[in-house]
């Protein structure tokens, strides 16, 4: 079942996170901005299917991983919900078969695996 996130909710979330990116990374906020747009837009694809994810670990170190939404109602027996409040994005690591998360602000890339 695809879920549908209110686009007053997203424009919120996106807001928040570009002035807390523009803030932490000391980076210009078009930049925060297009990194928060393409977080949300990774977030509603996985909801519903897998994409390959490229982004910087906490500790500086370059990860690259498949990863999706699709099992959380299952495992955390609830829906998936997006909040300004969020810092990170949880997802299930195909590779590593545990579910894991990075930061906002460190999402370099992202692609659909079809």
């Amino acid at each position: 079942m695809r879920q549908k996130i209110r686009k007053s909710k997203l424009e919120a979330c996106k807001l928040v996170w570009k002035k807390r990116i523009a803030a932490e990374k000391g980076i210009s906020e078009k930049c925060a901005e297009k990194t928060a747009q393409s977080c949300i837009e990774l977030i509603e694809r996985m909801l519903y299917g897998n994409a390959m994810i490229a982004f910087h670990k906490q500790d500086g170190t370059f990860c690259m991983e498949q990863g999706t939404l699709v099992g959380y109602e299952k495992d955390f027996h609830r829906e998936f919900k997006i909040t300004s409040r969020q810092m990170s994005v949880v997802d299930w690591s195909m590779e590593q078969h545990a579910w894991r998360r990075f930061m906002i602000g460190n999402l370099l890339e992202w692609k659909a695996i079809v």
